[in-house]
């Protein structure tokens, strides 16, 4: 075979690789909306910027390999990798993602759960003394309450009172 031919097949290789690339980015993808699950103007936004960061890719993958040229092969050379991507690997990548992201999250709930428990009983452990103490000074308490009404009460008798007397006039 001639270099030219080898130029070919390693560009086409290259675009191969690109294509298996962005069909993983698309998994990742697929997994980030499903557990996400924007609304639509997100969504749309969201599908915006994957198209960008995809085009991207393509053209990172067309400027190193090719300086830049789109062929025939190029675009087939994506098309496959996507392809082949898509029919081999997408369904262990995606069911491995998900373990592990199922993990990190299970993770997170049993730490979550522990902490609460521990800060429950810490602040139960505070304020325990702390209604020890209240219910000491309780009666104290209602002592002083009902001390603390004293000018209260006087005022809506003395209110009552003076209407009674200035009615009487």
């Amino acid at each position: 075979m001639s270099t030219f031919v080898y130029y070919q097949l390693y560009i086409f290789l290259a675009t191969f690789y690109g294509g298996v690339v962005i069909g993983f980015m698309y998994d990742i993808y697929k997994i980030y909306r499903a557990i996400l699950k924007p609304n639509r103007f997100i969504a749309i936004i969201q599908d915006i910027l994957f198209w960008i960061v995809i085009s991207g890719v393509a053209v990172y993958v067309l400027v190193y390999s090719n300086d830049g040229q789109l062929r025939g092969y190029s675009l087939l050379g994506f098309m496959v990798g996507a392809l082949i991507y898509n029919l081999l690997l997408s369904r262990i990548v995606v069911k491995a993602i998900t373990i592990v992201l199922k993990t990190i999250k299970e993770a997170m709930y049993y730490t979550y759960n522990k902490m609460r428990v521990t800060f429950t009983r810490y602040i139960k452990f505070l304020i325990y003394p702390w209604r020890k103490v209240c219910k000491i000074f309780e009666p104290l308490n209602i002592k002083i309450k009902k001390v603390r009404s004293i000018p209260n009460r006087i005022f809506q008798e003395v209110k009552k009172y003076s209407r009674i007397m200035i009615d009487k006039k």
